[in-house]
Formats: structure tokens, C-alpha cells, sequence
């Protein structure tokens, strides 16, 4: 009687036990748990990359305005028209301050905490700890 109870399986009966399922989704979820936050920070790195990317952008721009005006922009002016064309990418603000002889640019995602400021007069990107992010689009004042 016993003899039945305990007959190893044939070759015809095959699968997994209850352990090595376990093991398998522990490990899946172990992968997921260090996969998911890796994700999250390059989609907010992403972002700041298109920041300081739409604040370069907007430096060339005022730059080639000064150039071939001998003024920046006056306040107010839409730098996404022609003739300046200045590109903001979707969900990025930009601000811009400036006067007779340079400019201020602070720029963030709407999405991330992160501000950044151009300052023509210190020759590039500065520390932004005083500043907050603006609207999104582009504003000249």
C-alpha cells in the first residue's frame, strides 16, 4: 500500500514546484525593484538635458539678435517667431531678463525641481539656488 503512495513520478509527469515558482517571482521582483527607480531618474536626467539644451538655445539666439541688431530683444518680444525662431521644448519654462549689455536665463521642467540660470555676464550656467522655475513657454521682460 505504501509502495503506491510513495512511486517517484514517471517521465510522463514534468513541471515545476511550488519552491522554484516562488524563487523565480522573488528573483523577477528583486530585478524590478532596482530596475524601476534606475528608470525614473533617466527619465527625470532627460529632462534637465532638454533644459539646459532649450537655455543654450535661447542664448544663441539673443546673441545673434545682439549681433545683428547691437541690442538684445526688447521685453515682451516672442522669441519662438521669426525672425529670432528660438525652439522651447514641451514642458520646459523659460525666462528672460535682460538689459543693454547682458542677459539672464532661468529654465526649468515643469515636471522636475531642478531650476537652471544662464548669466551672459558670468560667461555661462550659475548656481540657481534663489530662483524659482517659471511658467512654461518663454517670457522676455
Amino acid at each position: 500500500m505504501l509502495s503506491r503512495i510513495y512511486t517517484p513520478r514517471d517521465e510522463r509527469e514534468s513541471g515545476f514546484t511550488l519552491i522554484e515558482l516562488l524563487v523565480v517571482v522573488a528573483i523577477i521582483g528583486i530585478l524590478a525593484a532596482i530596475a524601476i527607480p534606475v528608470f525614473l531618474n533617466q527619465r527625470n536626467t532627460a529632462r534637465n538635458a532638454s533644459v539646459e539644451s532649450d537655455l543654450r538655445n535661447v542664448a544663441t539666439v539673443l546673441e545673434t539678435a545682439y549681433t545683428q541688431n547691437g541690442f538684445y530683444p526688447p521685453a515682451g518680444e516672442d522669441l519662438t517667431t521669426e525672425p529670432y525662431g528660438a525652439a522651447i521644448s514641451q514642458g520646459n519654462g523659460v525666462a528672460v531678463t535682460n538689459n543693454t549689455d547682458s542677459y539672464k536665463i532661468v529654465g526649468c521642467n515643469t515636471e522636475s525641481e531642478d531650476v537652471y540660470v544662464y548669466d551672459s555676464s558670468l560667461g555661462g550656467f550659475v548656481d540657481a539656488t534663489t530662483e524659482t522655475c517659471p511658467a512654461e513657454g518663454i517670457a522676455v521682460s
